[in-house]
């Protein structure tokens, strides 16, 4: 394995947020590029919204790019700019991957839920039939909100500091899933196998918690999305209660063969 040599040729696949310094696709998928030798390299781009909807349009003619990433807050402005979307991408009017096609189409596709629940079974957790509770249903926490629905959770509480935006993905959930009780509130800690923080909270230094885990059951799962640090408050606090506890970077880790292949990368 070698670093790739930047040069004229090498092709770009960029992330776009805002804050990006929580960011850790381009580490992990520089190195996948390098042991591949791959002539390839992403980086993080922190754009403001106005210039991420310029950027977004601009990548169409970007002939050295395979597309972009997206996270933080700009994956539901890619789903609208999308030319083809997959149906869970449809469904939940956000996406993270964004595939640029020859012709300058973009294709899009949203893997965090996928992650987040193959990180869950990596910890020899299976969601079927399981009491769960997301905090926060912004983009990460309505695809993770959706793929539990799918995976089978028997229940499921979301909540979010935006006020009705939970009460308004409940009522989409609800006729995809019509047997899963679905209840846009805070749930009773002592009741649930599964909590996942999908909000920004603990984020880059932040010491805040996204909820009082008093009364959680020692072996319950506790995920965070946050990814820097990688150990949050939220997950220290999870650990002395005696949960299992799931990182960001697990959740990445979790869904990086479908991200790679959403960009047409060869996966051994």
């Amino acid at each position: 394995m070698g670093r790739i040599e930047i040069s004229g040729a090498t092709a770009v696949l960029p992330i776009i947020g805002r804050p990006v310094a929580q960011v850790k696709a381009p580490m992990v998928f520089n190195r996948f590029f390098e042991e591949r030798n791959i002539d390839c390299v992403t980086t993080a781009l922190e754009l403001k919204d106005v210039a991420a909807d310029a950027f977004i349009q601009s990548i169409r003619g970007m002939t050295n790019s395979f597309g972009y990433i997206a996270t933080v807050p700009h994956k539901q402005r890619s789903a609208a700019a999308c030319d083809e979307l997959s149906d869970r991408g449809a469904f939940l009017g956000a996406v993270n991957l964004i595939r640029r096609e020859p012709d300058g189409r973009l294709v899009g596709d949203m893997t965090d839920g996928l992650g987040c629940v193959e990180a869950m079974r990596r910890h020899g957790q299976e969601p079927k039939g399981k009491a769960a509770f997301v905090i926060g249903v912004g983009g990460a926490g309505s695809a993770i909100a959706h793929a539990l629905l799918e995976a089978g959770v028997a229940s499921l509480n979301i909540v979010d500091a935006q006020t009705g935006r939970a009460e308004t993905l409940r009522d989409r959930l609800v006729k995809a899933f019509p047997k899963a009780i679905i209840d846009p509130k805070n749930a009773d800690m002592g009741t649930l196998d599964i909590v996942v923080n999908a909000s920004p909270v603990g984020m880059n230094g932040d010491p805040g918690m996204p909820a009082d885990l008093h009364g959680i059951k020692p072996g319950a799962l506790v995920a965070d999305v946050v990814t820097n640090p990688a150990d949050t408050p939220w997950l220290k606090s999870a650990r002395e209660k005696g949960c299992i506890c799931q990182t960001g970077l697990e959740m990445v880790a979790g869904q990086f063969d479908l991200m790679a292949r959403h960009f047409g990368f060869q996966i051994d």
